[in-house]
C-alpha cells in the first residue's frame, strides 16, 4: 500500500495539469509574495498515507523548505497566503466566474513586511488592464491593520464608524488633489492608525507626541483608555491629515480631531534669543490675525484647533509658574549625556537652585521662560529628549488631576478634554475663541501650512 501511495504521489506530481497548476501558483503568486532571501515554493500532491478515501480527502497544496524541496510546517500566516493564492488562481481559471474577491482581515498571523507584499499583489491584480493575460479582480478587503491601510489607495478606502460607512474618495472628503498626492507619499503605517482611533490628536513634532500621554494621565484622562491616537506629522501638514475625516456634505464622522499647532510668535522678551526674527510687539495686528486665520482655517466637524497660547509647546510649559521648575530640570537633564543616578540628582538640584535665584532676582515669568527655553531654541537640548525627561518628571509629581488642570497651559487641557469626552457633531468648539471674520477666506498674506 505504501509503495502504491508513493507511486501515486509521483504520478500526481508528474502530471502535466497538476504541474501546471503548481507552477502557476508559484510563478504568478508565491514568487511575488516572497522575500528575496526566503522564497515560498509550493508542491501539489496527495499528501496522505492511509486508505484510498483518505488519499482523496488529503489532496493538498503545501509550502516547501528553502532548499531540498522537503515539506515544512509554516505558520498560519503563510498558510493563509497559500490559501489566498489558490483562491486568486481559482478566479483566474474560470472565465465565466465573477472576479470578485472578499477578504476579511488578511493581516491575521502575517508579519508587517508580508502584509506590504500582499497589498502590492492585490493592487496589481485589481489594476490589470484590458488585453493582459491575467483577469482583473475586484477586491473588497476589511482590516484593522495600519500596515495594510497605509498600503492602500486612500481614494478606494471606506472607514466604518458607528455602523455607518464613510467613503474617502475625493467626492466625499475635503481633501483636494494635492492633498491626496501628499498623503500617498507620507501616510505611512505609523500615521495610518488614524483610521482606527476613537479620537485623534495631530501634532507637529516629537515633543507633543512624547509628552501628551503623560499630561493626559495626570489629568485622569489616559489617551489609551479613551482610544485616542496621536499622529505626529513632523512638519506643517496638520490639515492634510485632518481633512481625511472632514466631509463635503452629509453627517460628520464621529471621530473628534484635535490639532495642536505652535503659535510661532515669539514674545518681545525673547528678542535677544530670536535675533532678526520679528517678535509679537514688532508684528502688526493684521499679520497676527492672518497667522491665526491660517491656524484655524479648517476648523469644523469633527476638527478643532488648539493653538499654543504664546509661542511653542516647550515655551508655554516653561511659562507656567508651577511647572517651570520641572521644565528647567528636564532641559538640563536632556543636555547631559550621563545616566548615573547620582549625577542626574545633582543636575536636578542645580536646576532648582538656578530657578530659585531667578525668582529671587525678580525676573518675570516670561523672562524666566526665555532662559529655560534658550537651550531648546539653540539646539543644545533636543525637544524629544526634553519631552521624555519632562514626561517622567510630571508622572512622578504629586499633583492631583484638579491641580494639574490648573497648572497646565489651558490650550492643552482643552485639547485633551476634546478628544476624551463624548463627541457631539455641531457642538461649539473648545479651541481658541475666534472672531467671526477669523473663519473667512484667508488673505494671501496668511501663507499655507
Amino acid at each position: 500500500m505504501l509503495d502504491t501511495l508513493k507511486a501515486a504521489d509521483k504520478d500526481v506530481r508528474d502530471n502535466t495539469a497538476v504541474r501546471g497548476i503548481a507552477s502557476n501558483v508559484n510563478t504568478d503568486f508565491l514568487d511575488k509574495l516572497s522575500f528575496a532571501d526566503d522564497p515560498l515554493v509550493a508542491t501539489l500532491d496527495l499528501g496522505a498515507h492511509g486508505s484510498f478515501d483518505q488519499v482523496l480527502e488529503r489532496f493538498e497544496l503545501y509550502l516547501n523548505a528553502k532548499v531540498g524541496g522537503a515539506r515544512v510546517q509554516r505558520g498560519l500566516g503563510y498558510n493563509n497566503l497559500l490559501f489566498m493564492a489558490a483562491e486568486l488562481l481559482l478566479l483566474q481559471s474560470h472565465p465565466d466566474q465573477v472576479p470578485f474577491l472578499l477578504i476579511e482581515e488578511p493581516e491575521a498571523h502575517l508579519h508587517p513586511q508580508h502584509q506590504t507584499l500582499f497589498m502590492d499583489v492585490l493592487s496589481a491584480r485589481a489594476a490589470v488592464g484590458a488585453g493582459e493575460a491575467q483577469k482583473q479582480v475586484q477586491v473588497l478587503l476589511t482590516t484593522h491593520s495600519p500596515q495594510l491601510a497605509a498600503g492602500a489607495d486612500l481614494e478606494t478606502m471606506t472607514i466604518m464608524v458607528g455602523h455607518q460607512a464613510f467613503p474617502l474618495a475625493a467626492a466625499y472628503t475635503r481633501l483636494d488633489i494635492s492633498d491626496y498626492e501628499f498623503l500617498r507619499r507620507f501616510l505611512d503605517a505609523t500615521k495610518a492608525n488614524l483610521f482606527f482611533a476613537r479620537a485623534l490628536i495631530v501634532v507637529e513634532g516629537d515633543g507633543e507626541n512624547l509628552l501628551l500621554p503623560a499630561l493626559a494621565e495626570k489629568l485622569g484622562r489616559p489617551l489609551s483608555r479613551h482610544g485616542v491616537s496621536i499622529v505626529n506629522v513632523g512638519h506643517r501638514g496638520l490639515f492634510r491629515y485632518s481633512r481625511i475625516l472632514q466631509r463635503k456634505a452629509g453627517p460628520a464622522i464621529g471621530i473628534p480631531v484635535a490639532l495642536i499647532p505652535d503659535r510661532d510668535v515669539p514674545p518681545k522678551e525673547a528678542k535677544a534669543l530670536v535675533g532678526e526674527r520679528k517678535t509679537e510687539d514688532e508684528l502688526d495686528a493684521d499679520a497676527i490675525t492672518a497667522r491665526m486665520k491660517t491656524l484655524r482655517r479648517d476648523v469644523g466637524d469633527p476638527v478643532d484647533a488648539f493653538i499654543a497660547d504664546c509661542w511653542t509647546l516647550e515655551f508655554d510649559l516653561a511659562l507656567q509658574p508651577l511647572l517651570a521648575e520641572s521644565v528647567y530640570q528636564a532641559v538640563l537633564l536632556a543636555k547631559s549625556t550621563s545616566r548615573r543616578p547620582e549625577w542626574r540628582k545633582r543636575i536636578v538640584e542645580t536646576a532648582s537652585k538656578e530657578f530659585q535665584q531667578w525668582k529671587d532676582d525678580g525676573l518675570s515669568d516670561l523672562e524666566i521662560a526665555v532662559k529655560i527655553y534658550d537651550p531648546v531654541f539653540n539646539g543644545d537640548a533636543s525637544k524629544a529628549e526634553v519631552a521624555e525627561e519632562l514626561a517622567a518628571i510630571i508622572r512622578a509629581r504629586p499633583d492631583t488631576p484638579a491641580e494639574i488642570r490648573e497648572r497646565l497651559p489651558p490650550y492643552l487641557v482643552r485639547a485633551i478634554d476634546f478628544v476624551t469626552q463624548p463627541y457631539e457633531a455641531g457642538k461649539p468648539p473648545l479651541g481658541d475663541v475666534a472672531e467671526e471674520d477669523d473663519l473667512a477666506e484667508l488673505d494671501s498674506a496668511a501663507g499655507t501650512l
